[in-house]
């Protein structure tokens, strides 16, 4: 069940990287998202990509929608043209689903890059005695 502040985590990535795009190439939206799973107080790796994953899949699900309605689906014909597409609107929901893997994947790395680097233990070596070897060779 999501609970408030995994909303509110979802929000502001959404508003950041809707922010860092009006600037930046398209990649940048994993800059956050890595951000957001390194930051992230909870080791739940499927809330974390799930959370990234809709955030930006509704981001460049909306930015699709706007480009289509903006340009009368002339950009968007041209392209299910050019990729055999049947439909316009399969490019928004595929335009939605790369953004959202994109920061799904960089949040979930950076919450695996978290959990390898906080769940590290140095391991004791118990020292044995000679007679403690067993020596069946």
């Amino acid at each position: 069940m999501i609970n408030k502040n995994e909303i509110i985590y979802g929000a502001t990535l959404f508003f950041i990287c809707a922010l860092l795009q009006f600037y930046f190439p398209w990649w940048i939206i994993a800059i956050p998202c890595f951000t957001f799973g390194i930051l992230n107080e909870k080791s739940n790796f499927f809330k974390t990509f799930c959370i990234a994953f809709i955030a930006l899949g509704l981001l460049w699900g909306l930015y699709a929608a706007f480009i289509q309605l903006y340009t009368g689906s002339e950009l968007s014909r041209r392209i299910s043209t050019m990729f055999q597409v049947p439909s316009n609107d399969f490019i928004g929901l595929i335009t939605a689903i790369i953004g959202g893997l994109t920061g799904g994947l960089s949040a979930l790395c950076g919450a695996l890059v978290k959990w390898s680097l906080v769940d590290l233990k140095p391991v004791k070596v118990q020292n044995s005695d000679s007679d403690d070897v067993d020596s069946d060779y």
